[in-house]
């Protein structure tokens, strides 16, 4: 979301006296540009709850979470203990030196480089692989893409396909308060999990699905 918009929306929040829920997961990992400022950081009336993880950025087995709130509803939070904290205390205690010692900016740097090859092998196969036959949304940031294939496909029959020979794709219907009405079909593609010489084979296998004859519709 760029930046006219994000305060275009936090004017409105102010105006409609309503609040913002920011969830901004992987915002860390940007790898053009420079950093779009949370709403969060752009907020001068209070009016958003920002919430982030450390599951992408550090260990996901420890399920460490943290959401700050605009004043007004820290009483109020507390008032009815809406949350019991489940995360062990060594834990939490043992984050927050990492973060205190500069640890934590080190490995998010090295974090972020890494991801940002993966990131850019991706983007070189699918410009390499399907050329005008792909069309790629959410560049630049994150930890996965959306590719939207020239071929026709429902999203049903691109998930399926790409099952068959062995690559998970993911839905974005799921996102849409009306996913009948969204055309044509995109698919979500992660790759914090792949080694640059998976991504490559991954694309060509999903090329070879997509755009086979035998499973073009």
């Amino acid at each position: 979301m760029p930046i006219s918009r994000r305060l275009a929306l936090l004017e409105w929040a102010k105006e409609e006296d309503a609040y913002i829920i920011e969830d901004d997961y992987d915002g860390e990992f940007r790898y053009a540009g420079k950093p779009i400022p949370a709403l969060q950081g752009l907020d001068s009336s209070d009016r958003v709850i920002y919430m982030g993880t450390f599951s992408k950025s550090l260990i996901p087995a420890i399920k460490l979470s943290y959401m700050i709130l605009p004043r007004k509803l820290i009483d109020l939070f507390h008032q009815n203990n809406y949350y019991v904290q489940t995360v062990s205390r060594l834990h939490q205690h043992t984050l927050q030196l990492f973060i205190e010692s500069g640890h934590w900016e080190r490995h998010l740097n090295k974090t972020r480089n890494s991801y940002k090859r993966r990131y850019e092998a991706l983007l070189k196969s699918i410009h390499q692989t399907f050329g005008e036959n792909g069309k790629i949304y959410g560049a630049s940031s994150g930890l996965h893409i959306l590719l939207e294939p020239n071929n026709k496909m429902t999203e049903e029959e691109l998930i399926d396909t790409a099952k068959m020979v062995g690559v998970k794709v993911y839905p974005t219907s799921v996102f849409y308060a009306n996913p009948l009405g969204v055309q044509p079909a995109k698919v979500l593609l992660g790759f914090a999990n792949l080694a640059e010489d998976e991504i490559d084979t991954g694309i060509k296998l999903l090329n070879n699905a997509w755009f086979n004859s035998t499973t073009m519709t």
